[in-house]
């Protein structure tokens, strides 16, 4: 039997669709997809809304020539252009939208478990206040998503990151590569090739029991931030937790994503630097030098390990606030 949120249990994500004031667009054939469509929509419009931000975030995570986020920005613009800061979009206007897709249904479907296995099915007054006792909740579900959406996204970002780097890889890689090759290949398509090669299979993964640690906690943290942000929100603009206003959306989703990259961004940093050797390694074997020894890389923590976190939060306050709202919005009026 499927379960559902409990009675006093805060409402997932998307709540049901108002008919009263449901817009027709959806075709009774798409009408199952409708959140899937959705998500990849948004997703679509928030990803590229954010990218360029995402961009200079990797940069200064990888490399320590830039003194401030201005000297990157202005080193990319004069020697790569706007198109610098777009490469490697593709690969995550691909996984991004079906990431968010799947973690959305994960979280949705775990919840109800993941309150049954914390209160069992017990009255709300029995658990305290459903403030309280959502976060948890919101949490482990949250951290069930990242955990399942990680295995699919990790290679999808390794490629993000390869694209985002490789310019700056192959100039301080090594002299000679300068010498004997020219400026590599950065689109999706290479870089996969490129990786497959050199590190087979297991190459998409580099990085990835960080990947996996800044998923995990970096969702949990998302949706119960999300949860209770919206439903605190709720109650002081409409004295009713259970009706969300547009306001509340856009705060909780832009806090949520503050949040979020403030508790993982050591996770975050660590596995860039390991993408980072393995990408200036794969350089070194196209012109067919030797790779550089495997640096054992850990969470360091300190400035070093924060670096880029200022424009990160920027960019995932900006993604999430319009990809919450936008989101929640078709869910609630587009039928």
């Amino acid at each position: 039997m499927e379960k559902t949120n409990p009675k006093g249990s805060i409402p997932a994500i998307t709540g049901e669709i108002d008919h009263s004031k449901a817009i027709r667009v959806f075709p009774l054939a798409l009408l199952p997809y409708k959140s899937t469509i959705l998500a990849y929509t948004t997703s679509f419009i928030s990803t590229t809304i954010g990218f360029p931000f995402d961009t200079v975030k990797t940069r200064m995570q990888t490399y320590k020539r830039f003194a401030s986020y201005s000297d990157c920005v202005l080193s990319t613009l004069k020697h790569e252009g706007i198109r610098g800061f777009f490469r490697g979009i593709m690969a995550p206007l691909i996984s991004t939208s079906f990431s968010r897709s799947l973690s959305v249904t994960i979280f949705t479907t775990s919840k109800p478990y993941c309150y049954e296995a914390l209160y069992g099915w017990r009255d709300e007054s029995d658990t305290g206040h459903p403030f309280i006792r959502n976060f948890p909740v919101c949490f482990a579900a949250g951290a069930a998503a990242g955990c399942g959406v990680s295995l699919f996204a990790c290679p999808f970002e390794f490629t993000k990151v390869y694209s985002q780097i490789a310019s700056l890889a192959h100039k301080s890689a090594s002299i000679d590569i300068q010498k004997k090759g020219s400026s590599p290949h950065v689109g999706t398509y290479e870089t996969v090739r490129s990786i497959l090669r050199y590190n087979g299979v297991g190459g998409l993964y580099s990085g990835y029991k960080y990947h996996l640690a800044r998923d995990a906690l970096g969702s949990g943290v998302y949706f119960a931030v999300y949860e209770s942000i919206k439903w605190a929100t709720n109650a002081l603009i409409n004295s009713d937790p259970s009706k969300s206003s547009p306001i509340s959306i856009m705060i909780a989703g832009g806090m949520s994503g503050v949040l979020c990259w403030t508790a993982i961004f050591p996770f975050d940093t660590t596995k860039s630097l390991i993408q980072k050797d393995i990408v200036t390694n794969i350089l070194r074997k196209q012109v067919g030098l030797e790779p550089l020894p495997k640096k054992d890389r850990k969470i360091v923590f300190g400035t070093r390990v924060y670096r880029g976190l200022g424009i990160s939060m920027v960019r995932s306050f900006l993604v999430n606030m319009v990809f919450f709202t936008t989101f929640e919005f078709g869910m609630k009026h587009l039928a």
